[in-house]
């Protein structure tokens, strides 16, 4: 048996499995074209399949055996016949069949199955970015955009050179590879496709409460733009637990979430000073990569904690670690004087009981002041 000859592909998504395997089940029925194929539409018992691998067709050449779903052999239980599969597929001269498994996976298959199948053939992982919470982006790896261009390549070939148009389609649908292949079909059959033409068929999309953070965290104006905007064009707010908020709520709960963040960072402030701690509130202290790892839980958040102890009531007394270092990294992004006169202001604009695109500007008015405070 050649290298070719034993085969596993694995990936997050059924869509792409299904292509490569099509692709290869093509390219050997070309090469093969007395040969004869065995689909098992479920992992059958080891035994019987290793049966199969030895035992010649009596009416074919060379066979071609299929599992469609082998992620049975790839799980950590023995039951499975993994052990038993990944001997023989290392032991026995197999002659005129090629074996070819696939499986939905999360991460590259590991054990004796996949260990196997690389040492005599080609184990196949087809990454994909992960789908992002409701506060993050999607983060895709060259290695990922390659995978996703080549599905655009395979269904709008003229789009292959299209750098900005897919990095749009990869933004919009990167985690999601069949609509990325139907959103590019429709964008050809529109005529001059372009970035911009991607946003406005994905729609405008969707933010988080997140952004809000992540834009005060770094006194990022532009971010909290972008936020304002996309709500302010029709799109949506998803909570912490990535459910919409309905439309005419999303100015009520994001100035109910800036005031909460802006009490929870003064009030560590005053924590801090107690602790002994004042001089750790600056951004560039809490900047760099390892800083919540070997900085803030291990020196810092004990004595935090310390204090928040003492102190019942306290806006910060049910934080968890991780959850702290953000509020203490916020804290250090602004000083006691801005968190005072930013709550102050909030507190004078009622736009927490606000409703409607006259709050959203009210509110952004406020956070865009906030943030750009120190700049000017």
């Amino acid at each position: 048996m050649t290298p070719s000859s034993v085969l596993l592909i694995c990936s997050p998504d059924n869509y792409l499995l299904e292509l490569e395997r099509r692709d290869f089940e093509a390219a050997w029925r070309d090469a093969h074209p007395q040969g004869e194929v065995l689909t098992f539409d479920e992992a059958p018992p080891a035994g019987r399949l290793v049966q199969e691998l030895v035992s010649p067709s009596l009416f074919a050449p060379e066979r071609l055996l299929v599992v469609l779903d082998a992620s049975a052999y790839l799980a950590a239980d023995k039951t499975q016949g993994g052990e038993t599969l990944a001997h023989a597929l290392t032991s026995l001269p197999l002659r005129d069949v090629t074996l070819l498994l696939t499986a939905v996976v999360k991460s590259a298959p590991a054990g004796p199955v996949a260990e196997a199948v690389g040492g005599r053939g080609e184990v196949r992982f087809l990454a994909l970015p992960e789908k992002p919470k409701p506060w993050e982006d999607v983060r895709i790896s060259p290695a990922q955009r390659r995978l996703l261009a080549s599905l655009v390549a395979r269904v709008a070939p003229t789009l292959a050179g299209e750098g900005e148009v897919l990095d749009a389609l990869c933004e919009a649908y990167g985690f999601r590879p069949r609509e990325l292949a139907q959103a590019a079909e429709r964008l050809l059959l529109a005529g001059e496709p372009s970035a911009a033409a991607v946003r406005d068929q994905a729609g405008v999309g969707e933010c988080t409460l997140r952004d809000l953070e992540e834009a005060l965290l770094g006194r990022d104006s532009e971010r909290f733009a972008r936020l304002a905007g996309k709500l302010a064009s029709g799109g949506s707010l998803t909570d912490w637990w990535g459910e919409a908020v309905a439309p005419e709520r999303a100015a009520m709960v994001l100035a109910s979430m800036h005031g909460r963040l802006l009490r929870q960072a003064l009030a560590v402030r005053g924590h801090a000073t107690r602790a002994g701690l004042a001089g750790e509130l600056e951004p560039r202290r809490c900047a760099g990569k390892g800083w919540y790892n070997q900085t803030f839980k291990p020196r810092l958040y004990p004595r935090l904690s310390a204090d928040i102890e003492g102190t019942p009531g306290s806006p910060v007394e049910s934080m968890t670690a991780w959850q702290m270092h953000r509020a203490f990294r916020l804290a250090a992004a602004y000083s006691e004087r801005e968190l005072v006169e930013a709550l102050a202001r909030l507190a004078g604009s009622r736009v927490e009981r606000g409703r409607g695109p006259s709050a959203l500007a009210e509110l952004s008015s406020l956070v865009l002041g906030l943030i750009a405070r120190r700049a000017a």
